[in-house]
């Protein structure tokens, strides 16, 4: 259970903390007292850390045997707006990948980054999967082709909308129309249990497609491949979740081989105001 512990010489009871509370469990007793947690505050915090991270003097800490104890410092100055529009703007999804891997202290040291992205009632239930192996990636792309064979038949919205039999052949070619030659997957799963895992999951492969580029990766949503994990038995045992377990998302991960100069043009943005 969660304890709030606070240094009474540093707090200036200014109240910041229980106004961003969501669950509203933090109170500020009268008699020029500490913040405290309200009765049954501590069984219902779902340690969100909007407390410990909105005190102007640092006098308060969130603390549980759940926490990584690592503590890192706030930016030390703002990012500028226009050079994040920038790079966002020239976020692309890559499909041509070098075959050199990417280091794994590397992806743990994005994933690190990642695990910041938020999750419904704060359940931080998204774990990951990452096939290193470049040969286990091509093996898994296989028996996403298998699934393509068995859908190929099929009326569905899948073989109306995409040249499964193209793909199939391009396959048996030696090319890979599934994973690009991505040298390796990053699967975000999650609990079944919890009512917002599948969004939750999506947040975390986003988070993580957005930072890879900083850090020099190339990503790309894997959506053959996700189809596949949610639909085909064998691609599913071959993966091996944890029993209760699903693939939230897939990404390709691997150094880009295409370097991007500017950012294409898009669709004028729609909007509509109320």
């Amino acid at each position: 259970m969660p304890e709030l512990i606070v240094t009474d010489a540093a707090c200036t009871r200014c109240g910041a903390c229980v106004s961003v509370c969501p669950l509203r469990i933090v109170e500020l007793p009268d008699g020029n007292l500490p913040p405290r947690f309200t009765e049954d505050g501590a069984g219902r915090c779902i340690i969100c850390g909007h407390c410990e991270a909105v005190c102007p003097t640092a006098a308060l800490v969130v603390d549980d045997p759940r926490l990584d104890p690592a503590v890192y410092p706030p930016p030390t100055a703002r990012l500028a707006p226009a050079e994040l529009d920038a790079y966002l703007r020239m976020r692309r999804s890559i499909r041509h990948f070098r075959p050199e891997p990417v280091p794994r202290e590397t992806i743990a040291g994005m994933l690190d980054v990642v695990r910041y992205a938020p999750t419904g009632s704060n359940s931080q239930r998204v774990k990951w999967l990452i096939i290193h192996d470049t040969a286990e990636v091509r093996r898994l792309t296989g028996l996403v082709v298998d699934w393509l064979r068995s859908q190929q038949e099929d009326d569905t919205p899948l073989s109306r909308h995409f040249n499964i039999a193209a793909m199939i052949r391009s396959w048996r070619k030696g090319n890979d129309p599934i994973c690009r030659n991505a040298p390796h997957l990053a699967i975000a799963y999650t609990d079944r249990r919890h009512p917002t895992v599948a969004v939750d999951a999506v947040i975390a492969a986003t988070h993580l497609d957005i930072l890879a580029p900083a850090h020099g990766v190339g990503t790309c949503w894997a959506g053959f491949f996700q189809m596949a994990a949610e639909a085909w038995e064998p691609l599913q045992q071959a993966i091996s979740l944890p029993e209760g377990h699903h693939a939230g998302y897939t990404l390709l991960l691997g150094y880009p081989a295409v370097s991007y100069r500017r950012p294409p043009r898009r669709n004028r943005l729609d909007v509509v105001w109320r």
